[in-house]
């Protein structure tokens, strides 16, 4: 086996989030009355994909994109409360939003049997993370759990990337494999740190210097077993 650490993002690659976000969405409209499609769902998530990106900037703040991701969405799609009172809303009810990304327990499983360290590595907020992941019954197969909140830092800060891999235990960098959904925060942060890059989904298209781009968690899978059989 290749590498000896792995670590995940969790959001919309050990979560199946956009399945989460559009349930949740539709029952946000059905407070007032309003049948939606995941058209609203998906259009949420395009307004959210751009203010992380000014928040990996450091351009916003996590409170201000909250409040802001729903001002965006109620701009298009009109709702009788504000935002501010919405997102608190939103946040407790994704805290509570556990859909696994299908594949996702049997790779964790089969890494654990091969006797690799698995920890998440995330830019949420820990107590929330972790608890969907836990409800989502991944939990039994990691290592352990690492979030910003925690660190004090975020994806791509080399803080970050530092924190984690010194207390996964690991010594050798070149063991260690990142496997995220965001080009720039989870995988160019952590090829620049010395670690392996893997990108997860289609969430982006932007180019980086993932070693692996997997679609699907089966092609995850085949991609880390076969390193070994080289």
């Amino acid at each position: 086996m290749k590498f000896s650490t792995i670590f995940f993002d969790i959001d919309y690659c050990l979560l199946d989030t956009p399945t989460s976000e559009r349930r949740i969405i539709r029952e946000l409209y059905a407070q007032q009355g309003q049948y939606v499609t995941d058209e609203v769902g998906d259009t949420y998530r395009e307004i959210n994909k751009q203010l992380w990106v000014y928040l990996d900037a450091g351009q916003i703040t996590r409170e201000r994109l909250y409040v802001m991701r729903f001002e965006r969405l109620f701009e298009i799609y009109p709702f009788k409360d504000p935002a501010e009172k919405v997102a608190p809303w939103f946040l407790d009810q994704l805290a509570h939003a556990y859909d696994p990304q299908e594949g996702a327990a049997h790779l964790l499983e089969r890494l654990q049997k091969s006797g690799v360290k698995v920890y998440t590595a995330s830019n949420g907020i820990g107590s929330v993370m972790n608890g969907r992941v836990k409800n989502a019954g991944l939990s039994q197969y990691l290592t352990g759990k690492f979030a910003a909140d925690e660190i004090g830092a975020m994806k791509p800060s080399p803080k970050y990337f530092d924190y984690i891999f010194k207390r996964s235990g690991e010594t050798d960098l070149s063991r260690t494999l990142m496997v995220g959904d965001n080009p720039v925060t989870d995988v160019d942060g952590a090829v620049d740190y010395g670690m392996t890059g893997a990108l997860f989904g289609l969430r982006w298209q932007e180019k980086c210097k993932a070693a692996f781009a997997a679609p699907t968690m089966k092609q995850l899978e085949n991609w880390i077993f076969e390193e070994e059989e080289k």
